[in-house]
């Protein structure tokens, strides 16, 4: 299931970094999905040393991801307010210029 996850979140930085924002808010969904079902699991997974060491790997690539998408997502998010703010700086200037 960890490689599931970590195949999933690299798919979403694969989107974040190209802008595709409804692929990665699909992929988020589709990764909440998974982790809900990992944790409704009981049953907790005996691990070799190796799949230990394994997972954790994945898991330490997962966060770094995480991270990535964060920061890019957080980018684009400071865009759009930059968008948004000329938008409404134009609707005020045109009001304001309208001849009544």
């Amino acid at each position: 299931m960890y490689e599931s996850l970590w195949s999933l979140t690299r798919q979403m930085l694969y989107a974040a970094q190209n802008g595709d924002w409804d692929a990665l808010i699909e992929g988020e969904l589709k990764r909440g999905a998974l982790v809900e079902r990992m944790m409704a699991q009981n049953e907790p997974s005996i691990m070799s040393a190796i799949e230990q060491q394994k997972t954790g790997e994945t898991i330490k690539n997962i966060l770094a991801a995480d991270g990535e998408i964060r920061m890019l997502t957080e980018a684009w998010k400071g865009e759009l307010q930059e968008i948004l703010g000329s938008i409404g700086t134009g609707k005020k200037l045109s009001k304001a210029y309208e001849t009544p």
